[in-house]
């Protein structure tokens, strides 16, 4: 009777021993390699979702500098001041946000293919094996806005640059972690150069003017 109750309390240390064993080894050793191999792969469709977002809305509403900024002169032709239509901005910046979510939630319905070898946990089988389509969703709110940049461009000549800032938060989740990717993207949406010198005043300052909400 002994005999079978210490063969008992071996096997159950040994069982302990095997999990805590292979618990260690998944969250020690294939934990890391497969949230950077799939941390790098939504990172990058995630920025390719908005760019295509971004080129798509700029196609479609045609943008024009001249639309979006107005340019005030004096009696003897100087630049007096520089403004932007904040409605048309924040109806454009609403509307990258719009496209841009669509895309994001497309791209976690496709999923991202991870080969089996990843899940291995050793450097040298990552990418190697059939492939697992992980599914992952864009959670939070993605947030954009709009930038203004004058910089300068020759003898008394100035380049007016707008920029749209997008940040995407997709989260992927997976039984034994959970990880967010955050990206931001910036592109330019118009721009233009102008001639004369730009005075102090204009809509924003230090040159960068954050003008659409969050949503």
């Amino acid at each position: 009777r002994k005999s079978r109750k210490r063969r008992r309390t071996i096997a159950i240390l040994l069982l302990c021993l095997i999990i805590t064993s292979i618990l260690l080894y998944v969250f020690c050793i294939i934990n890391p390699v497969v949230k950077e191999a799939t941390w790098a792969s939504i990172y990058s469709l995630s920025t390719s979702a908005v760019s295509d977002a971004v080129y798509d809305v700029i196609a479609e509403q045609n943008v024009k500098y001249e639309d979006l900024v107005e340019l005030s002169y004096d009696n003897n032709g100087d630049i007096t001041l520089v403004s932007i239509d904040t409605v048309l901005v924040n109806n454009l910046a609403r509307r990258f946000y719009q496209v841009a979510q669509v895309y994001l939630d497309q791209m976690g319905k496709n999923g991202i293919d991870i080969a089996i070898g990843t899940f291995t946990g050793l450097p040298f089988l990552v990418g190697i094996g059939p492939t697992v389509n992980i599914k992952f969703v864009q959670i939070g709110a993605m947030t954009s806005c709009f930038k203004s940049k004058f910089t300068s461009a020759g003898v008394n000549q100035t380049n007016h640059s707008l920029y749209i800032e997008l940040h995407a938060s997709v989260s992927l989740v997976l039984p034994t972690y959970s990880s967010t990717v955050d990206s931001v993207t910036e592109f330019l949406v118009t721009e233009s150069v102008i001639v004369g010198d730009v005075p102090d005043v204009y809509f924003g300052s230090d040159n960068i003017v954050t003008l659409a909400p969050s949503s």
